[in-house]
């Protein structure tokens, strides 16, 4: 018998990998009430097994004396006057209102039945008794506990009762004391089922209060009074939220100061390539390619403190009603896309947000846009309504384009399309993605203006 697959049994953590319970889905709740039924059933069964055992010898011992006394009183009523073999005695005919009859029967020393009751069998029981004696035999397909005791002339009592009738109200007294103690289960069940669930409690309120951490909560979890069971999973589990909120600081301090640093000796190194420029007085193309260098790893470490200050913080962002036209008109756009036409189509004018982290999404999107449009194309910044009641803002271009098999990727940290003969350092939609996390919104990208071009779509939540 395999122990390990029983679903209360745990599993040494040395074991193979593969090596799972068979009901591995089933709860703690369910394990603890099968546990305890199983046990309260197996129990059960043991002690029903002990009261017929017990009932069972106590019930022959005393129908063996009743077997004892019925051949004394047989002896003592005294043998009929004239004894014709085989003969019934009327006075042995059975009351239908006994629960166990007893049959007799006067043997002649030579086995022959003398006298005997009713629906008695015809052969003696023990025909070769001569002394007091208590046996179980088998007569005519049945069988008999009988009792022997010697008369005079050599004539023996034999006082009989069926095994058969006794099991019968053995199987009886065994039903009386089921059917109760069956009920007596199920209100176990109920009761255990009651207690387990409510035992349990701690745990789900614990696993809600675990449910709702998130890289902006990683504050130890705190229960009322939890179960000493219960505390030392909550201790490892407040280390290891500790030890992560460490490390998230420490990675987000190291980028931050990262790229921080590196702002201060980019731009001065700029401002030396420029200054060789005007002592050459004339156009260098490697200058101005170190200068493009320059400008896109300046740009490349404003994208990485811009992704540094969106990681998970603990405070939550303040959002506020912000006006779409009075924020694009404060990025000013327009001026940085020569022989690009901006267009808006603002059909929900406000969007409630963070201002500064809804401006940065929006001048990476128009960027992008912009970078990898067509020359004279046109930008469009929508927003409209969504049937939820929240709102959607949506940038397209009607430029090259984005194949529909990548349009996937665009999201991730340093993924460019090849063959734009762009700059670029691929995070500018990481951070458009970061921000509409941080919202609880959702980006995808279609198709752009008159299904051309690129379309990237934010859709925020209800606020």
């Amino acid at each position: 018998m395999n122990f390990l697959r029983w679903p209360w049994v745990r599993r040494r953590p040395d074991g193979p990998p593969d090596a799972t319970p068979a009901h591995s889905d089933w709860s703690l709740r369910q394990r603890l009430l099968l546990a305890v039924m199983g046990t309260s059933v197996g129990l059960w069964l043991t002690s029903l097994a002990i009261v017929v055992g017990v009932a069972w010898f106590a019930t022959s011992e005393v129908f063996d004396d009743a077997l004892e006394e019925g051949s004394r009183l047989v002896l003592q009523i005294g043998l009929p006057g004239e004894a014709a073999g085989g003969i019934q005695d009327p006075r042995a005919q059975r009351s239908d209102t006994l629960k166990l009859r007893m049959y007799y029967q006067l043997v002649a020393p030579d086995g022959r039945v003398l006298l005997r009751g009713e629906d008695t069998p015809k052969t003696a029981f023990l025909p070769d008794a001569r002394r007091k004696t208590m046996a179980t035999v088998r007569a005519e397909g049945a069988f008999w506990r009988v009792h022997v005791r010697p008369g005079p002339g050599g004539v023996t009592v034999q006082v009989a009762q069926p095994m058969e009738e006794r099991l019968d109200l053995l199987e009886e007294l065994a039903e009386n004391l089921a059917w109760p103690a069956l009920g007596l289960l199920a209100m176990l069940g109920l009761l255990s089922w009651f207690l387990i669930r409510r035992l349990l409690r701690p745990l789900e309120d614990t696993a809600m209060l675990i449910d709702v951490k998130s890289p902006h909560d990683l504050t130890p979890v705190q229960t009322p009074n939890p179960p000493r069971e219960l505390q030392p999973i909550l201790d490892a589990l407040n280390a290891l939220l500790a030890r992560l909120s460490t490390a998230l600081d420490s990675e987000r301090r190291f980028t931050s100061d990262a790229a921080h640093e590196l702002r201060t000796p980019l731009a001065a190194l700029r401002m030396r390539v420029q200054l060789i420029e005007r002592e050459l007085q004339l156009p260098n193309a490697h200058l101005r390619q170190l200068r493009a260098d320059l400008d896109r790893c300046t740009a490349l470490v404003e994208s990485l403190l811009a992704l540094a200050r969106l990681e998970p913080q603990a405070e939550p962002l303040v959002r506020e009603d912000v006006v779409l036209d009075a924020l694009l008109d404060n990025l000013n756009m327009e001026a940085s896309a020569p022989g690009i036409r901006m267009e808006r189509a603002l059909a929900v004018p406000k969007l409630h947000a963070a201002p500064t982290l809804l401006a940065s999404a929006l001048r990476n999107l128009i960027d992008n846009a912009v970078r990898y449009g067509r020359e004279g194309g046109r930008v469009r910044i929508e927003s409209s309504r969504l049937p939820s009641g929240g709102t959607r803002l949506a940038v397209r271009d009607d430029g090259a384009g984005v194949p529909p098999d990548q349009r996937a990727r665009l999201g991730e940290r340093f993924f460019r399309v090849l063959g734009t003969e762009q700059t670029g350092n691929g995070l500018g939609l990481s951070i458009v993605a970061r921000i509409a996390a941080l919202h609880g919104a959702t980006l995808r990208f279609e198709d752009g203006l008159e299904g051309q071009g690129l379309g990237v779509v934010v859709d925020f939540p209800p606020d």
